[in-house]
């Protein structure tokens, strides 16, 4: 009975029904919004720092990453292949050879990382060859390099120009060497796009002395949210001689950077849940003064205080619920658009990101986690916010209730 005198109640007055869920229902959507957008500027920055370079996992000689130094590179063996490949969630791996030189061309030098790399395994991190704006793509035997877009403007270079790079080797060897520009490359992520070269791993390795060494294998997993504990294990196998690293521990700064970010986002969300608070509070408030006379009248003619406010709890609930359901239902399609479409920043906005080696590109999340957490949240302050109309109803003097009509 309880259930069937709410569910009558919604229709009786669809107009306060409508105002009632409609503030719901943008509570939810903005709440949506928000989230969403935050959660997808924080998977742009780990997708281009994490995913177009250094991977979700990595496996070093013990004290490579601390020092960076080729002295600490790892050699490499079919042996040592085959024990990182036999790690459960492990189905591939790309070996680099990375270091620092001083290129030139012309009378401009610049400062670069250089990266020996495979050209047919790293399709699988950067895909090189998918970035390339000008030239050709190189194939592993060539003495040829690929540079960034961002240096070739800084050394004015061209595709077939002649690039000199300079540095030390292993074990304190001197390094040089001269390449044929093969092509230019474009990244989204401007510290990527600024600084680096690209060599087939045996050039890189010959033009650093170091024959048959690596500085560390990416991993390929199939479920990158696991490769903590992907690394975890393989480290068991792999003993002290060598380190598996995830994403996390070689990144720890992003992390601290999401998370300091994420804590001013959930300041900005309370502060909008505040508001939504208020929006909904002042809909209830306008709802429960209408509705005076009829407690009055529910009251006088026999009905229990306790079951009017069930009644009135249960209403609630379907009108918050309604608005919950109406508004992810409508945020689905609005923020699955922004994610096939994201939000491109203007120059100056751009300037400001890039100087913090964002993309300058406000990308939105489909988390499934965002839809349930953020819809419940609205929920409950919906749910909460009744406790106003429950006291009313236990407070109220029935005789001027009936004369307030």
């Amino acid at each position: 009975m309880i259930a069937k005198l709410a569910y009558r109640n919604l229709f009786r007055n669809k107009k306060r029904t409508a105002i009632t869920a409609a503030s719901v229902f943008f509570a939810v959507f903005f709440a949506l919004l928000m989230r969403s957008l935050q959660f997808g500027v924080y998977d742009n920055m780990i997708e281009n720092i994490v995913g177009y370079y250094t991977g979700y996992g990595q496996v070093h000689k013990n004290g490579f990453w601390k020092e960076k130094s080729l002295d600490n590179t790892l050699e490499d063996t079919e042996e040592l292949r085959n024990t990182i490949l036999d790690a459960s969630g492990i189905n591939g791996l790309v070996p680099r050879l990375e270091s620092f030189a001083l290129s030139s061309f012309g009378d401009r030098t610049k400062g670069v990382i250089v990266t020996g790399v495979d050209p047919i395994a790293e399709s699988n991190i950067m895909d090189l060859e998918d970035k390339l704006i000008d030239g050709s793509y190189f194939s592993i035997d060539k003495n040829a390099c690929l540079v960034s877009a961002g240096l070739a403007e800084n050394l004015g270079l061209e595709a077939a120009d002649t690039l000199v790079l300079l540095g030390q080797g292993y074990h304190g060897v001197s390094a040089a060497g001269k390449f044929v520009v093969s092509g230019i490359v474009k990244f989204g992520s401007p510290d990527l796009n600024n600084n680096m070269v690209f060599l087939p791993i045996p050039a890189a390795q010959a033009m650093y002395g170091a024959e048959n060494r690596l500085t560390s294998y990416i991993l390929l997993s199939n479920n990158p949210n696991r490769i903590d504990k992907t690394t975890a294990a393989l480290q068991a196998k792999l003993g002290d001689e060598y380190e598996a690293m995830d994403w996390k521990q070689m990144l720890p700064e992003l992390i601290q950077l999401i998370e300091a970010d994420n804590i001013g986002g959930l300041v900005v969300l309370s502060i909008l849940y505040l508001i939504i608070g208020f929006g909904i509070f002042g809909t209830i408030l306008m709802m429960t003064n209408e509705r005076t006379y009829e407690y009055g009248v529910l009251i006088s003619v026999g009905l229990q205080r306790w079951k009017l406010i069930l009644i009135t709890l249960v209403e609630s609930f379907m009108v918050s619920f309604l608005g919950v359901i109406a508004g992810v239902l409508f945020s689905i399609p609005v923020l699955i658009y922004f994610y096939n479409n994201p939000i491109h920043l203007g120059r100056d906005l751009a300037d400001f990101t890039e100087k913090y080696d964002i993309e300058p590109v406000l990308n939105f999340s489909l988390n499934p986690e965002i839809f349930w957490t953020q819809a419940l949240y609205v929920l409950v302050i919906a749910i909460i916010i009744n406790v106003y109309p429950i006291q009313r109803i236990f407070k109220l003097n029935v005789v001027r209730a009936l004369r307030a009509q």
